[in-house]
C-alpha cells in the first residue's frame, strides 16, 4: 500500500509558498481531492465489520481516554511559595491528539501522535508507556486507527475511511472528552509531490494561528525548506466540517495537519517500516540528515501551540 494518503493537492499554492514561510490559501485553491481511487469504506463500523479484514491482522486501534488530571488555578493555591505575582494561571489540560489514518497508511502519523500524546513509541499491541523524561511532555487523551500492512490480502482495498465518516466508538468518546482535538494527516501535493509542506485545517481558528506561529518560531519553515500553509474556506483539505472526527470535541472546533509525504520522510533516519520509524525518530541518516532538526521542529511546535491554547492565549 503507498504510504501517502491518496488525497492530494491540486494547485498554485506552491508558487507562492516558495517565498513565504506562511501564507493563506487564497480563494481555497490548493485543496482539490485527487480523482477516486478504489472505493474506500463508507464508515468505520463498516471497515470492522467487514470479513476480509481483521483486526489484530489487517489492522488495530489504539486509544486512552480519561487520562488522570485536575483543574487547579495554582496561582490561587495558598499552599504556593512563589509569590502570586511570579506565577500565572495553569493551563486547562483538554486536548486530545489523534490519528485517523496511521500505521502504514499515511506513515508516520502514529510515531507523531504516540509522541504529542506523551507516550512512548511502542509497538503494535503494546502498552504505549508514559515519557517522564522528555521536558514538556503532557500525557493527554489519543486515538489511532493503524493498518498493518505486510498482512494485506490482495487486491488491496484501501482501508481509509474519511475523517467525515468517522465512527469509532472510541474516536467519538477520546474527542468527545475534551475541548480541543489535534489530528495528524499524510498527504503527497500533486503540484509539488517533493515539497516538505504542512496544511493547517481545522474549525479552531485560534489553536490554527498558534500553531501556524509555532512551527515558524521552531523552524518549520523556508530554512529547512518547509511550507507552512494555512488552508482556505474552500480548499478541499480544510478540514472545517463539523462532522469532522477533530471538530467533534466539546467546542466543535479541532485542528488538522497535512503533512507532506517528504516532510514525514525528512523526520525519520529510515521511513520504510513502523520498526524504522519508531527507532529513528529524529535521528539523522544519510537519506535525513535533518531529521531533528525536522522531527523536534514539528513536536516542539506543536506541544508549544497546545499549551499556549490551553492558556487561552492568542498568536
Amino acid at each position: 500500500m503507498n504510504l501517502t494518503s491518496r488525497r492530494t493537492l491540486l494547485s498554485s499554492v506552491a508558487a507562492a509558498a516558495a517565498t513565504l514561510p506562511l501564507l493563506n490559501d487564497l480563494a481555497g485553491n490548493g485543496g482539490t481531492a485527487a480523482a477516486a481511487g478504489p472505493a474506500e469504506f463508507a464508515s468505520n463500523a463498516a471497515l470492522y465489520s467487514s470479513g476480509d479484514y481483521v483486526e489484530g491482522v489487517h489492522w488495530m486501534r489504539r486509544f486512552r481516554c480519561g487520562v488522570p488530571g485536575t483543574l487547579n488555578d495554582y496561582a490561587k493555591d495558598p499552599s504556593a511559595t512563589a509569590p502570586l505575582s511570579l506565577l500565572t494561571s495553569a493551563p486547562v489540560r483538554s486536548t486530545a491528539i489523534i490519528a485517523p489514518h496511521g500505521g502504514g497508511l499515511e506513515a508516520g502519523t502514529t510515531e507523531l501522535c504516540l509522541t504529542l500524546a506523551g507516550y512512548d513509541r511502542a509497538e503494535p499491541g503494546t502498552e504505549p508507556k508514559p515519557d517522564t523524561v522528555t521536558p514538556g511532555a503532557v500525557q493527554r487523551d489519543y486515538w489511532m486507527f493503524e493498518t498493518l500492512t505486510a498482512s494485506l490480502p490482495a487486491p488491496v482495498k484501501p482501508l481509509h475511511v474519511t475523517s467525515t465518516n468517522c465512527d469509532d466508538p472510541a474516536a467519538l468518546a477520546v474527542c468527545g472528552n475534551n475541548l480541543y482535538a489535534v489530528s495528524l494527516h499524510g498527504f503527497k501535493p500533486d503540484d509539488a509531490p517533493l515539497a516538505k509542506r504542512i496544511l493547517i485545517g481545522g474549525r479552531d481558528q485560534r489553536l490554527i494561528r498558534n500553531l501556524a506561529k509555532a512551527f515558524d518560531e521552531h523552524g518549520l519553515n523556508a530554512s529547512l525548506g518547509v511550507e507552512v500553509v494555512v488552508a482556505g474556506a474552500a480548499a478541499e483539505l480544510n478540514g472545517d466540517d463539523p462532522d469532522n472526527i477533530v471538530n467533534r470535541t466539546r467546542t466543535g472546533a479541532g485542528a488538522q495537519l497535512e503533512t507532506s509525504t517528504e516532510l514525514r520522510r525528512a523526520m525519520f533516519g529510515r521511513f520504510g517500516s513502523g520498526s524504522d520509524r519508531r527507532k529513528t525518530a529524529g535521528v539523522a541518516s544519510e537519506t535525513a540528515p535533518d531529521a531533528p532538526a525536522h522531527w523536534n521542529g514539528f513536536v516542539d511546535a506543536v506541544r508549544e501551540a497546545v499549551d499556549r491554547h490551553e492558556r487561552g492565549l492568542a498568536a
